[in-house]
Parts: C-alpha cells; structure tokens; sequence
C-alpha cells in the first residue's frame, strides 16, 4: 500500500459540509495530510479504530522542523474514535518529498483518519 493522501474537508463558519470519507493508514507507508493551508492548529484529526475487538495504535511521525523530536504514538479502544489537535511545529515537515505535510501511519489498516480544517 503507497502512501495515500488524506483529504481536507475545509469548513467554514456557518456552513454545513459532509466530511470526505476516512483513509486506512498502514505501518510501512501510512498518510499524509496537508497542513500547507492551515498549521496554526485549526486541523482537527479524527482517529478510528475498526477493529472490533482489541486496541490499535496511531503513530503521528514527527516532522523534520526543530521542535520535531518524537513521534506521537496514539491507543485507540476497539471500535473507538478519537479527535485530536496537533501542535504543528513538532509535526509538520517543512523541507523535503513531504513538505508541508504530516504523515501517520496506523498499526493495521482498522486505523483510519479523517481531517477537517476549522475555520
């Protein structure tokens, strides 16, 4: 599995919009999300779990800005989802074949991620 692009469903104030529909993620390649547009912190991340019976992990990898020092590894319950807004300087790449993107990946593909930039 190539690494995938996770789209932005872009809000805006006042405005009601379907959420473009989740991305597995997988452990060798995992996604990435563009945070060009918006990396003060207004993209919040939707983690699902789809396994049914036990816990998954999230790995969001950390960028290759100087506040990038650890990945961030996230649990997710069986069948859960979580919500999380990430501080983009620890996690946005900023040079390279993925600039301006953050790449997670998922310990199967029951991990799956959507991503809404906030208005």
């Amino acid at each position: 599995m190539a690494m995938t692009e996770i789209v932005n469903t872009e809000l805006l104030r006042n405005v009601a919009k379907e959420i473009v529909a989740s991305v597995a993620v997988d452990a060798t390649e995992g996604a990435s999300v563009d945070y060009s547009n918006k990396s003060d912190g207004r993209i919040l991340l939707m983690i699902a779990n789809g396994n049914a019976s036990s816990a998954k992990k999230a790995t969001i990898l950390k960028g290759n800005a100087l506040q990038g020092v650890e990945d961030l590894e996230i649990s997710i319950p069986a069948g859960k989802t979580y919500g999380i807004v990430i501080e983009a300087g620890k996690f946005v790449n900023v040079s390279g074949d993925n600039k301006g993107k953050v790449i997670i990946k998922g310990e199967s593909t029951d991990i799956t991620v959507q991503s809404v930039e906030l208005p």
